[in-house]
């Protein structure tokens, strides 16, 4: 029998093969490492397996990976009317500008997979970049001559994207506001009050009329639901249980609850506990990855924190507990020092004395919003957490505008969970006096001249 004899080029071949092969397992079925070419940011970092959601098919170009930034966040852009909208650059005028940097990409100031240079805000630029473009403003406004460009996106100055609570003429109508207002109030949910408003002839479900088979199990959850919004809500076991299903993933659990509560949803997808769901990620990524973990967060978390997060991580998947949702369930995983010193803030004992009117975790990370007559719950926590004067309309509730500011400004309050008032005040609203007493004064001398 003759035997083979291998050629050097043969283990060339095999050895290619066999790299070809490692790499082609790792794209299509492992976790892709080798194909990240660093960490992503925190605002993408548990959704960096879904390449094609960003990158398409990885040869489209720029614009491609343009639209890929706006398919998720032109909706937040529009909502706060960005200061610094794309055809704002489209402008010939300032074609010169672009030469230094090109504002109409979001990519420009925000490279993912580079940790290295990534700054708050996942911005990869150097802190003082205002400069390229606004470099002669203290000629136009002397109060900023002595101010660093490396300041202009301090807490309660500027702000790149969202001015909404910074512009001058919303400044001048809250300045020289009280600490703590007189009409201190967070608005009153809603929802269940309608139902019971438009179906005052219904009467709270009872056990017995729970329409699940009987078993000793079965019994003791019944009892619980009998307590619930839901059963006084007429939400009988088999409006969630349909077909008798019992078990459910977490993608089930969530979808399960749209069939009733599509808003909750549609904004629990787009924060940080449920945007591994989101329909605007490529299709089938979360049966790829699953739903997050608190273990799989970058803060820090309690060890016990293990399962995924659903609608029932917080809200339970029977008793609808919104007090334990808004503080106990929040507590149950997060130990950053800004959660583990809530207990010890001015805003938990006002929670303690009044649950339904106090501060909870969920009254600023989850605010009520008014949408028409209706408040509703925002789930999507990312929505007024950074930047920090995000959070100003969830204080302006209860605070006055010169008080949040220096409030959210200082990184120690934060970190205390504001369990002091701020001790110094925010230097903005010094500028915003010295505005008012220069326009009082040109008025007068005008008046005096006529």
């Amino acid at each position: 029998m003759k035997s083979y004899q291998f050629k050097f080029w043969h283990y060339g071949v095999l050895l290619t093969l066999a790299i070809g092969s490692a790499v082609a397992y790792n794209l299509n079925v492992d976790d892709k490492s080798l194909f990240i070419s660093g960490d992503a940011t925190h605002g993408h970092h548990q959704i960096e397996l879904a390449c094609t959601s960003c990158h398409t098919d990885g040869f489209a170009g720029e614009d491609a990976v343009q639209q890929a930034c706006l398919n998720c966040h032109a909706e937040e852009l529009e909502l706060v009317d960005d200061s610094h909208p794309r055809q704002k650059f489209l402008d010939p005028r300032n074609a010169v500008l672009l030469e230094t940097l090109d504002a109409r990409l979001c990519v420009s100031c925000h490279t993912e997979h580079k940790p290295q240079i990534t700054g708050e805000m996942g911005v990869t630029l150097a802190g003082d970049f205002c400069f390229h473009c606004h470099s002669d403003i203290a000629e136009e406004r002397s109060s900023h001559k002595d101010l660093g460009f490396e300041t202009c996106a301090s807490a309660g100055c500027h702000n790149y994207h969202d001015n909404g609570s910074l512009y001058e003429d919303f400044l001048i109508a809250h300045v020289d506001q009280p600490d703590l207002l007189e009409t201190a109030k967070l608005p009153a949910r809603t929802a269940v009050q309608s139902w019971l408003n438009e179906h005052s002839d219904k009467a709270p479900l009872k056990v017995s009329e729970a329409d699940i088979s009987s078993s000793s199990q079965t019994a003791e959850i019944a009892t619980v639901w009998a307590q619930s919004i839901h059963a006084q809500t007429e939400v009988n076991c088999s409006s969630c249980h349909v077909d008798g299903q019992m078990q459910f993933s977490s993608v089930e659990i969530v979808e399960q609850c749209a069939s009733c509560h599509s808003d909750q949803k549609e904004s629990f997808t787009q924060g940080k506990h449920g945007m591994r769901m989101s329909n605007k990620l490529e299709e089938g990524f979360i049966q790829q990855v699953g739903a997050i973990s608190p273990q799989q967060a970058r803060l820090p978390m309690n060890s016990s924190a293990t399962d995924e997060l659903s609608c029932v991580s917080c809200h339970g998947p029977h008793e609808v507990n919104l007090q334990f949702a808004a503080v106990e369930a929040c507590l149950g995983c997060h130990s950053d020092e800004h959660s583990l010193s809530y207990k010890e803030s001015p805003h938990f004992d006002t929670w303690n004395s009044n649950p339904e009117g106090g501060v909870s975790c969920a009254s600023c990370h989850l605010p009520r919003e008014t949408h028409g007559e209706q408040v509703v719950v925002n789930h999507n926590q990312n929505h007024n957490l950074r930047p920090n004067e995000k959070m100003m309309p969830v204080c302006l509730s209860c605070h006055g505008a010169e008080f949040s500011l220096a409030a959210l400004a200082d990184k120690t309050l934060i970190n205390n969970n504001f369990k002091h008032k701020p001790a110094e005040k925010h230097e903005t609203f010094e500028l915003i006096r010295e505005r008012i007493a220069r326009i009082t004064k040109s008025k007068n001398k005008q008046n005096q001249s006529q």
